[in-house]
Protein backbone atom coordinates (compact mmCIF):
# COMPACT_ATOMS: atom_id res chain seq x y z
CA UNK A 1 0.00 0.00 0.00
CA UNK A 2 2.81 2.31 0.88
CA UNK A 3 4.63 1.44 -2.36
CA UNK A 4 1.56 2.24 -4.49
CA UNK A 5 1.23 5.66 -2.86
CA UNK A 6 4.87 6.36 -3.60
CA UNK A 7 4.41 5.59 -7.31
CA UNK A 8 1.37 7.87 -7.41
CA UNK A 9 3.35 10.60 -5.68
CA UNK A 10 6.16 10.23 -8.19
CA UNK A 11 3.65 10.42 -11.04
CA UNK A 12 2.00 13.50 -9.60
CA UNK A 13 5.43 15.01 -9.13
CA UNK A 14 6.31 14.40 -12.77
CA UNK A 15 2.98 15.84 -13.90
CA UNK A 16 3.58 18.91 -11.73
CA UNK A 17 7.09 19.27 -13.13
CA UNK A 18 5.80 19.03 -16.72
CA UNK A 19 3.06 21.51 -15.91
CA UNK A 20 5.64 23.92 -14.53
CA UNK A 21 7.77 23.55 -17.67
CA UNK A 22 4.68 24.19 -19.83
CA UNK A 23 3.84 27.24 -17.74
CA UNK A 24 7.37 28.55 -18.04
CA UNK A 25 7.31 27.90 -21.80
CA UNK A 26 3.94 29.59 -22.19
CA UNK A 27 5.10 32.63 -20.25
CA UNK A 28 8.42 33.00 -22.01
CA UNK A 29 7.76 31.88 -25.56
CA UNK A 30 5.37 32.07 -28.49
CA UNK A 31 3.89 28.61 -28.77
CA UNK A 32 1.87 26.88 -31.49
CA UNK A 33 1.00 23.22 -32.08
CA UNK A 34 -0.10 21.90 -35.46
CA UNK A 35 -1.06 18.48 -36.73
CA UNK A 36 0.97 16.63 -39.32
CA UNK A 37 -0.74 18.65 -42.08
CA UNK A 38 0.20 21.94 -40.47
CA UNK A 39 -3.30 22.80 -39.20
CA UNK A 40 -3.11 24.83 -35.99
CA UNK A 41 -4.90 23.28 -33.02
CA UNK A 42 -3.19 25.16 -30.20
CA UNK A 43 -1.71 28.62 -29.69
CA UNK A 44 -0.76 30.34 -26.49
CA UNK A 45 -1.51 33.93 -25.44
CA UNK A 46 1.89 35.17 -26.61
CA UNK A 47 1.14 33.87 -30.14
CA UNK A 48 -2.19 35.75 -30.16
CA UNK A 49 -0.58 38.90 -28.78
CA UNK A 50 2.26 39.10 -31.33
CA UNK A 51 0.12 38.01 -34.33
CA UNK A 52 -2.81 40.21 -33.26
CA UNK A 53 -5.17 37.35 -34.18
CA UNK A 54 -7.59 35.87 -31.63
CA UNK A 55 -7.33 32.20 -30.73
CA UNK A 56 -10.61 31.55 -32.62
CA UNK A 57 -9.17 33.16 -35.79
CA UNK A 58 -6.08 30.96 -35.64
CA UNK A 59 -7.36 27.50 -34.70
CA UNK A 60 -8.11 25.35 -37.72
CA UNK A 61 -5.90 27.48 -40.00
CA UNK A 62 -2.34 26.82 -41.16
CA UNK A 63 0.64 29.13 -40.85
CA UNK A 64 -0.06 30.78 -44.19
CA UNK A 65 -2.33 33.12 -42.19
CA UNK A 66 0.84 34.80 -40.87
CA UNK A 67 3.03 34.33 -43.95
CA UNK A 68 4.71 37.66 -44.80
CA UNK A 69 5.82 36.54 -48.27
CA UNK A 70 9.36 37.63 -47.31
CA UNK A 71 11.01 34.22 -47.56
CA UNK A 72 11.48 32.46 -50.90
CA UNK A 73 9.46 29.29 -51.53
CA UNK A 74 12.65 27.22 -51.42
CA UNK A 75 13.23 28.35 -47.82
CA UNK A 76 9.76 27.25 -46.66
CA UNK A 77 10.05 24.00 -48.63
CA UNK A 78 13.34 23.21 -46.86
CA UNK A 79 11.65 23.86 -43.50
CA UNK A 80 8.80 21.39 -44.24
CA UNK A 81 11.17 18.78 -45.71
CA UNK A 82 13.22 18.86 -42.49
CA UNK A 83 10.37 18.48 -40.00
CA UNK A 84 8.47 15.96 -42.20
CA UNK A 85 11.54 13.73 -41.85
CA UNK A 86 11.20 13.99 -38.08
CA UNK A 87 14.12 16.36 -37.67
CA UNK A 88 14.12 19.57 -35.65
CA UNK A 89 14.26 22.80 -37.69
CA UNK A 90 15.79 25.98 -36.32
CA UNK A 91 15.81 29.34 -38.02
CA UNK A 92 14.47 32.86 -38.20
CA UNK A 93 11.11 33.72 -39.76
CA UNK A 94 9.57 37.00 -40.74
CA UNK A 95 5.81 36.88 -40.18
CA UNK A 96 2.97 39.30 -40.73
CA UNK A 97 0.44 40.26 -38.06
CA UNK A 98 -3.26 40.81 -38.63
CA UNK A 99 -2.74 44.61 -38.97
CA UNK A 100 -0.12 44.06 -41.70
CA UNK A 101 2.88 44.85 -39.52
CA UNK A 102 5.88 42.56 -39.75
CA UNK A 103 7.59 40.78 -36.88
CA UNK A 104 10.53 38.43 -36.62
CA UNK A 105 10.69 35.25 -34.55
CA UNK A 106 13.58 32.95 -33.71
CA UNK A 107 11.92 29.58 -34.27
CA UNK A 108 12.45 25.98 -33.23
CA UNK A 109 9.98 23.42 -34.67
CA UNK A 110 9.98 20.03 -32.93
CA UNK A 111 8.24 17.07 -34.60
CA UNK A 112 6.38 14.70 -32.25
CA UNK A 113 6.67 11.16 -33.63
CA UNK A 114 4.27 8.16 -33.40
CA UNK A 115 5.28 4.54 -32.85
CA UNK A 116 6.16 4.34 -36.55
CA UNK A 117 8.59 7.23 -36.24
CA UNK A 118 6.33 9.50 -38.29
CA UNK A 119 5.36 13.03 -37.16
CA UNK A 120 1.81 13.33 -35.87
CA UNK A 121 2.15 16.92 -34.68
CA UNK A 122 4.63 19.79 -34.59
CA UNK A 123 5.37 22.11 -31.69
CA UNK A 124 6.72 25.49 -32.79
CA UNK A 125 8.52 27.42 -30.05
CA UNK A 126 9.33 31.01 -30.98
CA UNK A 127 10.87 34.09 -29.37
CA UNK A 128 10.32 37.64 -30.56
CA UNK A 129 13.51 39.00 -32.18
CA UNK A 130 11.86 41.91 -34.02
CA UNK A 131 13.89 44.60 -32.27
CA UNK A 132 17.11 42.74 -32.86
CA UNK A 133 16.30 42.26 -36.54
CA UNK A 134 15.39 45.92 -36.86
CA UNK A 135 18.75 46.76 -35.34
CA UNK A 136 20.46 44.39 -37.74
CA UNK A 137 18.55 45.85 -40.68
CA UNK A 138 19.50 49.36 -39.58
CA UNK A 139 23.09 48.23 -39.19
CA UNK A 140 23.07 46.60 -42.63
CA UNK A 141 21.46 49.73 -44.04
CA UNK A 142 24.19 51.85 -42.46
CA UNK A 143 26.89 49.47 -43.70
CA UNK A 144 25.38 49.63 -47.20
CA UNK A 145 25.20 53.41 -46.98
CA UNK A 146 28.82 53.62 -45.78
CA UNK A 147 29.83 51.17 -48.51
CA UNK A 148 28.08 53.37 -51.09
CA UNK A 149 29.82 56.46 -49.71
CA UNK A 150 33.17 54.63 -49.82
CA UNK A 151 32.50 53.56 -53.41
CA UNK A 152 31.59 57.12 -54.39
CA UNK A 153 34.68 58.43 -52.57
CA UNK A 154 36.96 55.87 -54.22
CA UNK A 155 35.58 56.65 -57.66
CA UNK A 156 35.78 60.43 -57.29
CA UNK A 157 38.78 61.06 -55.02
CA UNK A 158 42.37 60.15 -54.29
CA UNK A 159 42.32 58.37 -50.92
CA UNK A 160 45.09 57.28 -48.56
CA UNK A 161 45.00 56.05 -44.96
CA UNK A 162 48.00 56.22 -42.64
CA UNK A 163 48.59 55.18 -39.05
CA UNK A 164 49.40 57.73 -36.34
CA UNK A 165 53.07 57.72 -37.41
CA UNK A 166 52.18 58.58 -41.00
CA UNK A 167 52.90 55.13 -42.44
CA UNK A 168 50.60 54.39 -45.38
CA UNK A 169 48.25 51.47 -44.69
CA UNK A 170 45.80 51.91 -47.58
CA UNK A 171 45.65 53.66 -50.94
CA UNK A 172 42.93 53.50 -53.59
CA UNK A 173 43.37 53.04 -57.34
CA UNK A 174 43.21 56.81 -57.98
CA UNK A 175 46.18 57.36 -55.66
CA UNK A 176 48.21 54.77 -57.59
CA UNK A 177 47.13 56.25 -60.92
CA UNK A 178 48.13 59.86 -60.16
CA UNK A 179 51.33 58.98 -58.24
CA UNK A 180 52.36 56.30 -60.78
CA UNK A 181 53.40 54.05 -57.88
CA UNK A 182 51.94 50.57 -57.40
CA UNK A 183 50.04 49.75 -54.22
CA UNK A 184 52.93 47.50 -53.13
CA UNK A 185 55.40 50.39 -53.54
CA UNK A 186 53.28 52.69 -51.35
CA UNK A 187 52.06 50.51 -48.48
CA UNK A 188 54.46 50.70 -45.54
CA UNK A 189 56.02 53.98 -46.73
CA UNK A 190 55.24 57.51 -45.56
CA UNK A 191 54.22 60.45 -47.75
CA UNK A 192 57.82 61.53 -48.26
CA UNK A 193 57.77 59.13 -51.21
CA UNK A 194 55.70 61.74 -53.11
CA UNK A 195 57.23 64.87 -51.54
CA UNK A 196 58.08 67.40 -54.25
CA UNK A 197 60.09 69.66 -51.84
CA UNK A 198 57.98 72.55 -53.17
CA UNK A 199 56.58 73.49 -49.76
CA UNK A 200 58.78 74.95 -46.99
CA UNK A 201 59.37 72.84 -43.87
CA UNK A 202 57.19 75.23 -41.83
CA UNK A 203 54.22 74.44 -44.09
CA UNK A 204 54.55 70.66 -43.57
CA UNK A 205 55.20 71.15 -39.84
CA UNK A 206 51.97 73.17 -39.50
CA UNK A 207 50.08 70.37 -41.31
CA UNK A 208 51.32 67.71 -38.90
CA UNK A 209 50.78 69.90 -35.84
CA UNK A 210 47.16 70.43 -36.89
CA UNK A 211 46.24 66.78 -37.45
CA UNK A 212 48.28 65.53 -34.46
CA UNK A 213 46.05 67.78 -32.33
CA UNK A 214 43.01 65.99 -33.72
CA UNK A 215 41.97 68.79 -36.06
CA UNK A 216 41.08 68.54 -39.74
CA UNK A 217 43.66 70.07 -42.12
CA UNK A 218 42.71 71.50 -45.50
CA UNK A 219 45.05 72.88 -48.13
CA UNK A 220 46.74 72.43 -51.49
CA UNK A 221 49.82 70.24 -51.93
CA UNK A 222 52.27 69.89 -54.79
CA UNK A 223 53.43 66.28 -55.01
CA UNK A 224 55.89 64.40 -57.21
CA UNK A 225 54.98 61.23 -59.11
CA UNK A 226 57.28 58.25 -59.61
CA UNK A 227 58.36 59.54 -63.05
CA UNK A 228 59.36 62.90 -61.54
CA UNK A 229 56.36 64.82 -62.87
CA UNK A 230 54.60 67.22 -60.51
CA UNK A 231 50.90 67.25 -59.69
CA UNK A 232 48.72 69.36 -57.42
CA UNK A 233 46.02 68.04 -55.08
CA UNK A 234 43.38 69.80 -53.02
CA UNK A 235 43.69 67.91 -49.74
CA UNK A 236 41.59 67.26 -46.64
CA UNK A 237 43.22 65.18 -43.88
CA UNK A 238 40.83 63.85 -41.23
CA UNK A 239 42.21 62.41 -37.96
CA UNK A 240 40.35 59.37 -36.54
CA UNK A 241 40.42 59.59 -32.72
CA UNK A 242 40.50 56.85 -30.12
CA UNK A 243 38.56 56.84 -26.82
CA UNK A 244 41.22 59.15 -25.31
CA UNK A 245 40.74 61.69 -28.11
CA UNK A 246 44.13 60.88 -29.68
CA UNK A 247 44.56 60.18 -33.41
CA UNK A 248 45.12 56.54 -34.25
CA UNK A 249 44.96 56.98 -38.04
CA UNK A 250 44.54 59.69 -40.68
CA UNK A 251 42.41 59.60 -43.82
CA UNK A 252 43.63 61.91 -46.59
CA UNK A 253 41.07 62.73 -49.29
CA UNK A 254 42.46 64.52 -52.31
CA UNK A 255 41.27 65.78 -55.68
CA UNK A 256 43.50 66.49 -58.67
CA UNK A 257 43.77 70.26 -59.31
CA UNK A 258 46.83 70.16 -61.56
CA UNK A 259 45.00 71.69 -64.53
CA UNK A 260 43.56 74.45 -62.36
CA UNK A 261 46.98 75.25 -60.91
CA UNK A 262 48.52 75.29 -64.37
CA UNK A 263 45.75 77.67 -65.40
CA UNK A 264 46.42 79.86 -62.36
CA UNK A 265 50.13 79.88 -63.20
CA UNK A 266 49.33 80.88 -66.79
CA UNK A 267 46.99 83.63 -65.57
CA UNK A 268 49.61 84.83 -63.08
CA UNK A 269 52.19 84.94 -65.87
CA UNK A 270 49.79 86.81 -68.13
CA UNK A 271 49.02 89.28 -65.33
CA UNK A 272 52.74 89.69 -64.69
CA UNK A 273 53.31 90.26 -68.40
CA UNK A 274 50.46 92.78 -68.47
CA UNK A 275 51.89 94.53 -65.42
CA UNK A 276 55.32 94.51 -67.06
CA UNK A 277 53.85 95.83 -70.31
CA UNK A 278 51.95 98.55 -68.40
CA UNK A 279 55.20 99.53 -66.71
CA UNK A 280 56.92 99.56 -70.09
CA UNK A 281 54.07 101.65 -71.51
CA UNK A 282 54.40 104.17 -68.69
CA UNK A 283 58.17 104.19 -69.20
CA UNK A 284 57.68 104.64 -72.94
CA UNK A 285 55.26 107.52 -72.38
CA UNK A 286 57.73 109.12 -70.00
CA UNK A 287 60.53 108.60 -72.53
CA UNK A 288 58.49 110.17 -75.32
CA UNK A 289 57.41 113.02 -73.07
CA UNK A 290 60.88 113.67 -71.69
CA UNK A 291 63.10 113.02 -74.69
CA UNK A 292 60.96 114.41 -77.48
CA UNK A 293 59.67 117.50 -75.73
CA UNK A 294 63.01 119.39 -75.64
CA UNK A 295 63.98 118.89 -79.31
CA UNK A 296 60.42 119.64 -80.47
CA UNK A 297 60.36 122.87 -78.44
CA UNK A 298 63.77 123.72 -79.82
CA UNK A 299 62.58 123.09 -83.39
CA UNK A 300 59.44 125.12 -82.77
CA UNK A 301 61.45 128.06 -81.47
CA UNK A 302 63.92 127.89 -84.39
CA UNK A 303 61.03 127.84 -86.87
CA UNK A 304 59.52 130.91 -85.20
CA UNK A 305 62.88 132.68 -85.47
CA UNK A 306 63.11 131.57 -89.08
CA UNK A 307 59.68 132.99 -89.88
CA UNK A 308 60.50 136.38 -88.36
CA UNK A 309 64.01 136.60 -89.78
CA UNK A 310 64.54 138.72 -92.93
CA UNK A 311 68.30 138.45 -93.28
CA UNK A 312 69.52 135.54 -95.45
CA UNK A 313 72.67 135.15 -93.41
CA UNK A 314 70.63 134.91 -90.21
CA UNK A 315 68.25 132.40 -91.81
CA UNK A 316 71.21 130.24 -92.87
CA UNK A 317 72.56 130.36 -89.34
CA UNK A 318 69.21 129.27 -87.90
CA UNK A 319 68.95 126.48 -90.46
CA UNK A 320 72.39 125.24 -89.47
CA UNK A 321 71.17 125.02 -85.85
CA UNK A 322 67.96 123.27 -86.93
CA UNK A 323 69.68 120.37 -88.67
CA UNK A 324 71.43 118.78 -85.61
CA UNK A 325 68.22 119.10 -83.59
CA UNK A 326 66.32 117.23 -86.31
CA UNK A 327 69.09 114.63 -86.50
CA UNK A 328 68.92 114.17 -82.73
CA UNK A 329 65.15 113.77 -82.97
CA UNK A 330 65.58 111.13 -85.69
CA UNK A 331 68.06 109.26 -83.50
CA UNK A 332 65.57 109.20 -80.62
CA UNK A 333 62.83 107.94 -82.92
CA UNK A 334 65.12 105.22 -84.30
CA UNK A 335 65.94 104.06 -80.78
CA UNK A 336 62.28 103.97 -79.74
CA UNK A 337 61.29 102.09 -82.90
CA UNK A 338 64.08 99.55 -82.34
CA UNK A 339 63.04 98.88 -78.73
CA UNK A 340 59.38 98.54 -79.75
CA UNK A 341 60.35 96.16 -82.55
CA UNK A 342 62.09 93.87 -80.06
CA UNK A 343 59.07 93.87 -77.73
CA UNK A 344 56.71 93.05 -80.61
CA UNK A 345 58.97 90.50 -82.31
CA UNK A 346 56.95 87.30 -81.74
CA UNK A 347 58.85 85.18 -84.26
CA UNK A 348 62.55 85.39 -83.46
CA UNK A 349 64.73 83.33 -85.77
CA UNK A 350 66.55 80.76 -83.64
CA UNK A 351 69.56 78.78 -84.74
CA UNK A 352 72.76 77.30 -83.28
CA UNK A 353 75.05 80.23 -82.47
CA UNK A 354 78.79 79.73 -82.16
CA UNK A 355 79.68 82.06 -79.28
CA UNK A 356 83.41 81.76 -79.86
CA UNK A 357 83.06 82.74 -83.50
CA UNK A 358 80.65 85.57 -82.60
CA UNK A 359 82.99 86.98 -79.93
CA UNK A 360 86.02 86.78 -82.22
CA UNK A 361 84.12 88.61 -84.96
CA UNK A 362 83.15 91.40 -82.53
CA UNK A 363 86.71 91.64 -81.18
CA UNK A 364 87.93 92.10 -84.77
CA UNK A 365 85.45 95.01 -85.19
CA UNK A 366 87.00 96.68 -82.11
CA UNK A 367 90.56 95.56 -82.91
CA UNK A 368 91.89 99.12 -83.46
CA UNK A 369 90.52 100.40 -80.13
CA UNK A 370 91.75 97.27 -78.30
CA UNK A 371 95.26 97.72 -79.71
CA UNK A 372 95.31 101.47 -78.98
CA UNK A 373 94.66 100.92 -75.28
CA UNK A 374 96.75 97.70 -75.05
CA UNK A 375 93.71 95.86 -73.64
CA UNK A 376 94.18 92.33 -72.33
CA UNK A 377 91.27 90.23 -73.60
CA UNK A 378 90.53 86.73 -72.27
CA UNK A 379 87.86 84.38 -73.59
CA UNK A 380 87.04 81.25 -71.57
CA UNK A 381 83.93 79.39 -72.75
CA UNK A 382 82.70 76.26 -70.97
CA UNK A 383 79.91 76.11 -73.55
CA UNK A 384 80.39 77.48 -77.06
CA UNK A 385 77.21 76.53 -78.97
CA UNK A 386 73.83 77.91 -77.88
CA UNK A 387 70.45 78.11 -79.56
CA UNK A 388 69.77 81.78 -80.02
CA UNK A 389 69.07 84.69 -82.34
CA UNK A 390 72.34 85.52 -84.11
CA UNK A 391 71.20 89.14 -84.51
CA UNK A 392 70.57 89.52 -80.76
CA UNK A 393 73.81 87.72 -79.84
CA UNK A 394 75.79 90.14 -82.03
CA UNK A 395 73.97 93.16 -80.56
CA UNK A 396 74.30 92.07 -76.90
CA UNK A 397 78.00 91.22 -77.08
CA UNK A 398 78.74 94.34 -79.16
CA UNK A 399 77.11 96.60 -76.55
CA UNK A 400 78.93 94.95 -73.61
CA UNK A 401 82.36 95.00 -75.30
CA UNK A 402 81.77 98.57 -76.53
CA UNK A 403 80.90 99.74 -73.01
CA UNK A 404 84.03 98.09 -71.57
CA UNK A 405 86.17 100.04 -74.06
CA UNK A 406 84.18 103.25 -73.72
CA UNK A 407 84.33 103.36 -69.90
CA UNK A 408 87.89 102.04 -69.35
CA UNK A 409 89.92 103.48 -66.50
CA UNK A 410 92.55 106.10 -67.42
CA UNK A 411 94.76 104.79 -64.61
CA UNK A 412 95.38 101.19 -65.75
CA UNK A 413 95.39 98.95 -68.77
CA UNK A 414 92.01 97.49 -69.64
CA UNK A 415 91.36 93.80 -68.97
CA UNK A 416 88.29 92.23 -70.53
CA UNK A 417 87.16 88.71 -69.56
CA UNK A 418 84.39 86.91 -71.45
CA UNK A 419 83.19 83.60 -69.97
CA UNK A 420 80.43 81.02 -70.07
CA UNK A 421 79.96 78.72 -67.08
CA UNK A 422 77.30 76.61 -65.36
CA UNK A 423 75.75 77.46 -62.00
CA UNK A 424 72.89 75.71 -60.17
CA UNK A 425 70.32 77.32 -62.50
CA UNK A 426 72.02 76.67 -65.83
CA UNK A 427 74.39 78.38 -68.25
CA UNK A 428 75.60 81.96 -67.69
CA UNK A 429 77.50 84.35 -69.97
CA UNK A 430 79.61 86.98 -68.18
CA UNK A 431 81.54 89.98 -69.51
CA UNK A 432 83.88 91.53 -66.92
CA UNK A 433 86.15 94.61 -67.08
CA UNK A 434 88.36 96.62 -64.72
CA UNK A 435 87.03 99.97 -65.88
CA UNK A 436 85.40 102.95 -64.15
CA UNK A 437 82.70 100.83 -62.49
CA UNK A 438 79.24 102.02 -61.45
CA UNK A 439 77.96 103.14 -58.05
CA UNK A 440 75.07 100.70 -57.65
CA UNK A 441 73.97 102.33 -54.41
CA UNK A 442 73.02 105.36 -56.51
CA UNK A 443 72.17 103.84 -59.88
CA UNK A 444 70.94 100.28 -59.29
CA UNK A 445 67.27 101.09 -60.04
CA UNK A 446 68.19 102.92 -63.25
CA UNK A 447 70.81 100.48 -64.56
CA UNK A 448 68.89 99.25 -67.59
CA UNK A 449 66.51 102.15 -68.18
CA UNK A 450 66.60 104.15 -71.38
CA UNK A 451 68.48 107.45 -71.47
CA UNK A 452 70.24 106.73 -68.16
CA UNK A 453 74.00 107.39 -68.18
CA UNK A 454 76.44 106.94 -65.32
CA UNK A 455 79.61 108.58 -66.67
CA UNK A 456 80.43 111.66 -68.73
CA UNK A 457 81.36 110.54 -72.23
CA UNK A 458 80.68 112.18 -75.61
CA UNK A 459 79.22 108.91 -77.01
CA UNK A 460 76.99 108.15 -73.99
CA UNK A 461 73.34 107.92 -75.03
CA UNK A 462 71.91 105.68 -72.29
CA UNK A 463 70.51 103.29 -74.87
CA UNK A 464 72.94 100.34 -75.08
CA UNK A 465 72.13 98.67 -71.75
CA UNK A 466 68.40 99.34 -72.24
CA UNK A 467 68.36 97.61 -75.63
CA UNK A 468 70.57 94.77 -74.29
CA UNK A 469 68.14 94.05 -71.44
CA UNK A 470 65.20 94.21 -73.87
CA UNK A 471 66.84 91.66 -76.17
CA UNK A 472 67.85 89.34 -73.31
CA UNK A 473 64.31 89.33 -71.88
CA UNK A 474 62.83 88.80 -75.36
CA UNK A 475 64.78 85.53 -75.38
CA UNK A 476 63.41 84.53 -71.96
CA UNK A 477 66.65 85.25 -70.10
CA UNK A 478 67.72 87.74 -67.45
CA UNK A 479 70.59 90.20 -67.03
CA UNK A 480 72.20 91.62 -63.90
CA UNK A 481 75.37 93.45 -62.94
CA UNK A 482 77.96 93.52 -60.17
CA UNK A 483 80.03 96.68 -60.07
CA UNK A 484 82.31 98.72 -57.78
CA UNK A 485 83.40 102.28 -58.64
CA UNK A 486 86.99 102.42 -59.96
CA UNK A 487 87.29 98.62 -59.66
CA UNK A 488 85.19 97.46 -62.60
CA UNK A 489 81.93 95.87 -63.70
CA UNK A 490 80.71 92.37 -64.55
CA UNK A 491 77.54 91.85 -66.56
CA UNK A 492 75.83 88.44 -66.28
CA UNK A 493 73.31 86.97 -68.73
CA UNK A 494 71.30 83.86 -67.86
CA UNK A 495 71.31 81.50 -70.85
CA UNK A 496 67.84 79.97 -70.54
CA UNK A 497 67.95 76.35 -71.79
CA UNK A 498 71.29 77.16 -73.45
CA UNK A 499 69.71 80.32 -74.83
CA UNK A 500 70.93 83.79 -73.90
Amino acid sequence: MIKKETEEDELLKKIKEISDYKYALDESSILAITDQKGIIHHVNDNFCRISKYSREELLGKDHRIINSGYHPKSYIKSLWTTIARGKIWKGELKNRAKDGSAYWVDTTIVPFLNEDGKPYQYVAIRSDITERKRGEEELLKKIKEISDYKYALDESSIVAITNQKGIITHVNDNFCKISKYSREELIGKDHRIINSSHHPKEFIKDLWTTIANGKVWKGELKNKAKDGSAYWVDTTIVPFLNERGKPYQYVAIRSDISERKRGEERIAKILLDIEHQNTQLVDFCNIVSHNLRSPLINISMLIEFLETCDEEEERTKILSKLKPVVNHLNTIFDELVESLQIKQDSEIDLAPVDLMKTINTILMVFETQINQCNANVKVDLEETIVTYSQKYADSILTNLVSNALKYKSPNRLLTLDVKTYYDDKGLVLSVADNGLGIDLNRHKDNMFKIRKVFHVHPDSRGFGLFITKTQVEAMGGEIWVESIPDIGSTFFIRLKNNMI
